[in-house]
């Protein structure tokens, strides 16, 4: 019984401190606490990462994140039930934005869809398999919803609102529900 208490205690102990880390302002002191955190936690990062305050990132042992990465306020990445999701060099994510390493499955009638378990997609990138790639030099706007199987390409940008899955071509802008290609940045 005292061991499942001092358990319980370690565990929500655990939780406190995740919190404060979550949510410490986004000042120097709070900038370098959570990227000291997630540096840790991640399978992979490169330099000047910056995680705003009340982002979070779920399951980072199989995220892999380059260099010059911008993760804005609110904004959660979950690898949950995926192959992984890699994200490459300048690549910035706005406020409120979400990616879904996978997606429940429901072709299951008789039973009931939280019971059905998880699938996601799987991409080739660098020979290894991700359930998300965004490649270089890519901005999505806020309160975008990135889904299981999406493939961003360099230079794409994806416009706020957007529920993105697919393949897109390089310096491609996305925008939309469900997301479309709306033009090229260049001509």
């Amino acid at each position: 019984m005292i061991k499942k208490i001092f358990k319980l205690f370690i565990f929500e102990f655990s939780q406190l401190i995740l919190w404060f880390i979550l949510s410490y302002p986004d000042s120097r002191i709070g900038l370098s606490i959570r990227r000291s955190y997630w540096k840790k936690k991640l399978k992979s990062c490169g330099k000047n990462l910056e995680l705003r305050r009340g982002s979070a990132i779920g399951f980072p042992s199989i995220i892999e994140i380059g260099n010059n990465f911008i993760l804005g306020n609110f904004a959660h990445i979950t690898a949950a039930g995926s192959k992984g999701i890699y994200i490459g060099d300048n690549v910035s994510i706005s406020r409120g934005t979400y990616f879904h390493g996978s997606n429940h499955k429901f072709d299951n009638p008789n039973k009931p869809i939280m019971e059905q378990g998880t699938e996601s997609a799987s991409l080739d990138y660098k020979n290894k398999t991700y359930s998300i790639v965004i490649c270089d030099d890519v901005w999505i706007g806020s309160n975008a919803v990135i889904l299981s199987g999406t493939y961003l390409s360099n230079g794409c940008i994806v416009s706020s609102g957007s529920v993105v899955s697919g393949f897109y071509d390089e310096y491609s802008i996305i925008g939309g529900n469900p997301a479309r290609f709306v033009k090229k940045r260049f001509k």
